[in-house]
Formats: structure tokens, sequence, C-alpha cells
């Protein structure tokens, strides 16, 4: 009895690293922070990370029309942002980032240059693409032509925690099969017509991460990765910050004389 426990224990034991090891790919998005649209790279369910700033190759911003804006690029301590150059409101932004070459060694992804492809067997070319929403129309709900896109199919500015987000994935404008779908480190089935139901938390909605591999007999693969957010940069109207204080105060209060 005791024999057959220990066994069970160890092949659990064994088995736990398929587990824990994360199923997303490094991403990057847009984060809007006090009038700055910050390039974040990383998994979002573990927070950014560093990265290098000369593998972010381009970006456009949009207005509410879909007409382009202009920005500037500003080099920061952990990375860089967009400022926008323009009197009107930045309605969308989409980045691409070429994250290189790598070759799997063993249980190891190991960066190689260009020049080193025919040393390696098994080599991957990382695409990192991102769409982020800041206002919701007919025209901003269109694709935006990246090679793998994250449409959202309802305004996701109105989604509220405790409900879905309906989205679907398109390569080269069309719907795959074999996309993978993440959702804060977790892969989502997706349905019958290619959507997928995103849930959202109390905290909101959260970056929606897409993947998908394109392989060559005589190329590197091609790794696509795609990201996709939605954020509201208004800010609240003076009655909505009055309540905020009265919740505040009224916290306060309850703290002080029920604690």
């Amino acid at each position: 009895m005791f024999t057959k426990k220990w066994k069970e224990l160890l092949l659990a034991l064994a088995m736990l690293p398929l587990f824990i090891q994360p199923v997303s790919a490094h991403i990057i998005w847009f984060n809007y922070d006090n009038g700055e649209y910050d390039l974040l790279f990383g998994h979002p369910e573990d927070g950014p990370e560093p990265y290098e700033t000369s593998k972010f190759k381009q970006a456009t911003a949009y207005d509410s029309n879909r007409q382009i804006l202009p920005f500037d690029i500003n080099q920061k301590k952990d990375g860089l942002s967009l400022t926008s150059t323009s009197n009107s409101e930045i309605a969308a932004l989409t980045g691409f980032f070429d994250n290189g070459y790598y070759a799997k060694v063993g249980d190891e992804s190991r960066s190689i240059s260009e020049q080193e492809i025919g040393q390696y067997q098994d080599v991957s070319h990382y695409l990192k693409y991102t769409k982020a929403l800041f206002d919701w129309s007919d025209t901003l709900a269109q694709p935006f032509n990246l090679p793998l896109e994250i449409i959202s199919l309802q305004n996701p500015l109105t989604v509220k925690p405790g409900e879905n987000l309906k989205v679907q994935v398109l390569y080269e404008g069309k719907q795959i099969p074999d996309v993978t779908v993440e959702y804060l480190g977790k892969k989502l089935t997706g349905d019958q017509d290619g959507t997928y139901l995103v849930p959202i938390g109390d905290e909101g909605l959260q970056q929606i991460e897409a993947s998908y591999t394109v392989t060559s007999a005589t190329q590197p693969s091609i790794s696509y990765e795609t990201g996709f957010t939605a954020q509201t940069t208004s800010v609240p109207e003076s009655s909505a910050l009055l309540g905020l204080g009265v919740v505040g105060l009224l916290g306060l209060y309850k703290k002080r004389f029920f604690a």
C-alpha cells in the first residue's frame, strides 16, 4: 500500500513540470499611462520584461476614422513609449517587433544571427505584432491587416467583469484552425465558427494572446505572435470622481470606527 502511494507521488512530481511550464510566448502590447503609450514585452500574466529596443520595427497610430496620426518615440529606462504629436486623440495603435531567430538545441532555445541559420536543424523566426484600441466604432472594428490579428466581435470597452468578450483570430485575413489563443496564461478553446470567449475577471480586460507557426521544408519556420488590448484613456467626469471620493471617505469611516 505504502509502495503504491509512493510510486504515485513520484509520478505526480515527475509530471508537475509539464503543468507548470508557461504555455504562452512573449508578446508585445501597448499600455496607456498618463499621456504616454508604453510598449511592453513579456508574458502578460507575469508582467513586462526588459527588451532590446532595436527589435521594435514599426508602429502606426490612428484616429477614430482610421486616419494615420503622427507621434514621437521616446526612449525610457525600461523600454520605449509613444506620445501623440497631433491634436486628434489616438484611437488605435498597431506595432511590429522582430524578435529574431532562435534555434532549438536540446531543451533550450538559443538566440542566433541570420548568418548562423544553416548551422542548426530546428530554427524559428519570431515575429510579434500587437493592436490596441482606445475607442470603438464600426471603422475600428474592422481588421487592421496584421499578418496575425485578434478581432474583437463586440465593443471591448463595455464588457464588464463576469462577462465574456467574443473574439476571432485571422491569419492573412482568413480564419485558421490551428491557432493558439491564450488569456492570462491559459489556453482558450474555440467554437466551431473559430471564435473564442474571453472570460473577464474583476480587474477588467487584460491582454489577449494568439500564436501561429508556419513551417517550411527549406526555410526557418515563422512563429507569429500577436496581442490585443483595449483601454479607455478618458478621465472620469467630476461626478464620478466625487462618487469615488465619497466611497473613499466611507471606507475610511468604517475602518476608523469599526476596525
